[in-house]
């Protein structure tokens, strides 16, 4: 018995990965974006970004990704990254959401995210088909203005 627990416990600390049980990708149009100046003016810590887009996933289905960036990290000088903090949802429509979180990069007094450079955030959670979600988001920002989402959910 205590040899079974033993490789129980080993093998929960190799610290093998969860695996991908759903991959999917969706593409986001480009958004209708709204800055909220806070604090000092310009760029500074507790600005928000809120924006709005339209979604379509591979398999026709459309949506809404909403979210709420803000500013928690400013460099000393222009040209530089800054560091963000983001709460977002996509939503299917009826109960069927995901829920995402996680830290974006964006150059100093730009709006959006770098062109062609992926960022990764947590899925954290999720409703209706999506219930107990976790996983991870890739995005990435495409020339034309819109956004790829490669969403890849694990067990």
């Amino acid at each position: 018995m205590k040899s079974i627990f033993t490789i129980a416990c080993a093998l929960a600390l190799t610290g093998a990965s969860a695996r991908a049980e759903e991959t999917f990708h969706i593409v986001q149009q480009k958004p209708e974006l709204v800055h909220i100046d806070l604090g000092k003016d310009g760029a500074s810590h507790g600005d928000i970004l809120a924006f709005e887009a339209g979604v379509t996933a591979e398999d026709g289905k459309t949506g809404i990704m909403s979210g709420i960036i803000t500013t928690v990290g400013i460099p000393a000088k222009d040209g530089e990254f800054f560091d963000r903090v983001g709460n977002i949802v996509l939503d299917f429509g009826g109960i069927d959401t995901l829920v995402i979180a996680g830290k974006s990069v964006y150059v100093v007094g730009a709006g959006e995210m770098v062109v062609d450079a992926p960022q990764v955030r947590a899925i954290t959670g999720g409703t209706g088909r999506f219930i107990g979600a976790r996983g991870q988001i890739t995005t990435t920002r495409r020339d034309a203005g819109h956004y790829d989402h490669k969403i890849e959910l694990v067990d």
